[in-house]
């Protein structure tokens, strides 16, 4: 299963008002390209959202969307939509692939 793991300082996870699924978040602001995002909604990729690289997630859930933010000094960046569980909190990542703050699984 493809994965999305972030070190997230800044805040930038909110829950989706009236949204149809309780648990439905926007984090962002990412630079990770299009077609990266594409395929993780395509394959049913998970975002786990950490405090540090040697720190399991403390936050996550399934991608089901993005949107390219526009406007701003994270125009261009993208937003991803998930739908957060309790599952995706805790799950070690191996320090092997990091690189900005960032680590894609495929």
């Amino acid at each position: 299963m493809p994965a999305l793991h972030l070190v997230e300082r800044l805040g930038n996870t909110h829950k989706v008002k009236d949204a149809a699924n309780p648990y439905e978040y926007d984090c962002g602001y990412w630079v990770v390209s299009v077609p990266t995002a594409e395929r993780l909604v395509a394959e049913g990729g998970d975002l786990y959202l950490h405090d540090g690289q040697n720190e399991p997630p403390r936050f996550g859930g399934k991608i089901v969307g993005f949107r390219v933010h526009q406007g701003g000094p994270e125009n261009g960046r993208l937003v991803f939509r998930i739908q957060a569980t309790p599952e995706h909190r805790g799950v070690k990542t191996g320090r092997e692939g990091w690189g900005n703050e960032k680590k894609i699984v495929w």
